[in-house]
């Protein structure tokens, strides 16, 4: 079973290597969304998701 170990209000971003910055995922604006990180003891995975903090709560 899967459960949700922490939370966080975060500006998600990505490393460009050709401008050698680092960029906000998904457009030029950063938008704030919401991390999770959830675990799976049974498995001993870990998994992180995304949503945009905006109506359509991409992923």
């Amino acid at each position: 079973i899967e459960s949700s170990i922490c939370q966080v209000k975060a500006t998600v971003m990505m490393y460009d290597d050709a401008s050698k910055r680092w960029v906000p995922v998904g457009s030029d604006v950063p938008h704030f969304s919401r991390v999770q990180i959830y675990t799976n003891p049974t498995t001993k995975t870990f998994r992180v998701v995304g949503r945009k903090l905006q109506a359509d709560q991409q992923v």
